[in-house]
């Protein structure tokens, strides 16, 4: 058998590699003789093209794992300039894909600010960034700057060698996108997509049609999986001009698209992930041959927040259901509440549970709604729970108090009787909220409960306003919450600031009014949550956070977990604070809010404020609150402009402990700790 079968192996080891040297000649001979001239024609006209790969950006989770912010794919038909232009008819290519792209009822982009029919005019609706970019256009090609929108579209005729055939209709469409592709290369703008979000049927028209110039391109995109936290979550958008050379420094594209504003700004470094390259090969036609990618994009880091969603739902359904039963109750000549904000705090870390502020938006339709939401005059794009500054009113009286028993201008034993009217200065003399009424003969405890302004007069008349700034700004009033956006400072009553900016001297009826959280006093709702959950925590306030943690993209690994810092101590006895806790609790139990916490299933220790602006102008209300009185886990800001009485707004606070405590005695079924959800 081996004789037989050696001679075979022989004449398989000579012909084999005899067939293959032929084969090899052959293609030799096809691509030097037969093809060579062609084939090198192919390869000289063939343009590779390197270009950035966007990486995914990483997502947005709260505490729980509950997505925010994440990622899909926009399929997006994206037009190369330079190939276009090179096609033997770039402004029939365009007209195609228009009539293409309306037989299946897909809108395109064209921001030209010229109407559409003749005779042609500028838009009336024409927004500053328009205008922006076409005197941008003008000054560039020499054009006269009080060229009329006939004379551009003749201009536009001339210059990108538009056919005497083309209808009105179709000049002013095919000029339309030429002078959009010119935009993007002239001034270094985002990448033209002619139509985005595509469907198959037109992918496949893409595809089929070999259109020169024009591909498809995958784009991550942002989804949001909420209706809530619009002021929070913020957005991404593109790199605008006077951002471009700190952008080009940390080695971003000039197409990127970056955090704008919200935590998608702060969390930017995070978030970003890093970009891969990619080369595309055109032939001469402008036709994509071949995307081969040389290195593969890197997703950026998913961002753990402190939110509960859940509970930020119901802050932001509470706070608008309480302002439109308090509006449905109001008379045609009162003042209507306009807008709030809710701030609720986890007492263990300062964790930002959930940080509302009403009239809010939709991040999803934003660019859309965004002329809307700029003329909406109860500004939707203020966030009034970091930026929003108000006269704490009666919820500053614990400060008062604290300054007074600390500095020994009383006990918490001392009694002082209630006069009605304040006549220690000259002038217009002060009076208790009950006047002609009195509170009698009470102490500190007491006079929180019934929040005794004549009470508040004596004391901080005696314990100075440098003594009663001084606490205030221990407890943080008017000053930084840590919180990682950017946040307004308030205004805390000193006789400085009057000086600097009145140039008025400090007046004993100065002090009264502080006193009591009026005069200067202009603070946050985030700081005003701060501070209750301050009093809660027996004087330490720590850093106010929307940040938990930073996971890798697969949240397989933990790439940083934020530690709250000591920000200040309030320097007063334990027992001034058992003090004021219990007259809290007794408002809960006794006073403005017991109608909503009297018979609460938790015990809570609250206060309500009640801030007058002026003759004919709705009381502002404010409401604090922090929970169980006996072992603190939460505190509960509420403000709400021309809301009238603080009691008016307590069951905003109420919601968010219904939700807080039944979802703790329900177990806390929630994801753990830093895993997505199914």
């Amino acid at each position: 058998m081996q004789k037989i079968l050696k001679p075979f192996r022989i004449a398989f080891m000579i012909v084999i590699p005899i067939f293959l040297s032929a084969a090899c000649l052959i293609a030799l001979y096809d691509l030097q003789i037969l093809n060579g001239a062609a084939y090198f024609e192919e390869s000289q006209n063939s343009i590779i093209t390197n270009e950035t790969v966007a990486a995914s950006r990483g997502s947005i989770l709260d505490r729980y794992g509950r997505l925010l912010v994440s990622n899909r794919i926009s399929y997006n038909v994206e037009i190369n300039r330079s190939d276009l232009v090179q096609s033997e008819d770039p402004n029939g290519i365009l007209l195609n894909l228009v009539r293409h792209a309306e037989d299946l009822g897909i809108g395109y982009m064209d921001t030209a600010p010229i109407s559409f029919t003749f005779p042609f005019t500028f838009s009336p609706e024409m927004t500053s960034s328009q205008a922006n970019l076409l005197n941008d256009y003008i000054a560039h090609f020499k054009l006269d700057p009080g060229i009329t929108a006939e004379e551009l579209m003749a201009y536009f005729k001339q210059h990108y060698a538009i056919p005497d055939i083309f209808s009105d209709e179709d000049l002013r469409i095919a000029a339309g996108i030429r002078y959009e592709l010119e935009l993007q290369e002239l001034f270094n703008l985002q990448p033209y997509y002619f139509a985005s979000d595509i469907s198959i049927d037109f992918i496949s028209v893409i595809e089929e049609g070999k259109y020169p110039g024009v591909s498809i391109a995958a784009v991550p995109v942002r989804e949001y999986h909420t209706d809530y936290a619009a002021h929070i979550l913020g957005r991404i958008g593109p790199i605008y001009k006077d951002e471009y050379e700190h952008y080009k420094a940390l080695g971003y594209p000039i197409n990127a698209l970056v955090g704008k504003d919200g935590l998608e700004a702060v969390f930017e470094p995070y978030l970003r992930g890093v970009d891969g390259e990619r080369a595309t090969t055109t032939n001469s036609n402008g036709i994509v041959t071949n995307v081969l990618y040389t290195k593969d994009p890197k997703p950026g880091n998913n961002v753990v927040l402190t939110l509960d969603i859940e509970c930020q739902q119901v802050a932001e359904d509470a706070l608008k259901s309480t302002i439109d039963s308090i509006n449905a109750g109001r008379q045609e000549n009162q003042e209507l509440a306009k807008g709030g904000a809710v701030v609720v705090l986890d007492i263990n870390n300062w964790d930002v549970l959930a940080s509302a502020s009403y009239p809010t938006y939709q991040l999803a339709s934003f660019s859309k709604d965004y002329s809307d939401l700029l003329l909406n005059p109860m500004d939707p794009l203020f966030n009034r729970a970091i930026q929003g500054t108000y006269s704490p009113g009666s919820t500053f009286k614990m400060v008062t108090a604290i300054a007074a028993l600390n500095e020994k201008i009383i006990t918490t034993e001392t009694k002082i009787h209630d006069d009605g009217i304040y006549t220690e200065y000259k002038g217009e003399h002060p009076r208790c909220w009950i006047f002609p009424g009195s509170h009698g003969t009470i102490n500190v405890i007491k006079a929180l409960e019934v929040s005794c302004n004549y009470f508040f007069y004596f004391i901080g008349d005696r314990t100075g306003i440098d003594n009663i700034s001084k606490y205030a700004s221990q407890f943080g009033l008017g000053q930084s919450t840590g919180i990682e956006l950017d946040e307004y400072l308030g205004t805390l009553a000193t006789r400085e600031y009057k000086e600097e900016n009145f140039h008025e001297s400090w007046y004993g009826g100065n002090t009264l009014q502080a006193a009591i959280g009026q005069s200067y006093n202009l603070f946050t709702p985030m700081q005003i949550a701060s501070y209750c959950a301050t009093i809660a925590n027996d004087g330490k306030r720590y850093s106010a956070h929307f940040l938990r943690s930073i996971m890798s993209h697969d949240s397989s690994e933990t790439v940083y977990t934020y530690a709250p810092e000591l920000l200040s101590t309030v320097q007063a006895e334990p027992e001034y604070f058992s003090a004021i806790k219990l007259g809290m609790l007794n408002v809960s139990k006794y006073g403005t809010s017991s109608s909503a916490f009297s018979s609460y299933a938790v015990e809570v220790a609250s206060k309500t404020g009640t801030v007058q602006l002026g003759d004919d102008v709705e009381n502002n209300a404010i409401f604090i609150a922090y929970a169980p009185y006996d072992d603190p886990q939460i505190a509960v800001a509420v403000v709400v402009e021309s809301g009238g009485a603080g009691s008016a707004v307590t069951q905003i606070a109420k919601s968010v402990f219904d939700y807080y405590f039944s979802s703790k005695n329900a177990g806390n079924n929630q994801a753990a700790e830093n895993q997505l959800l199914p």
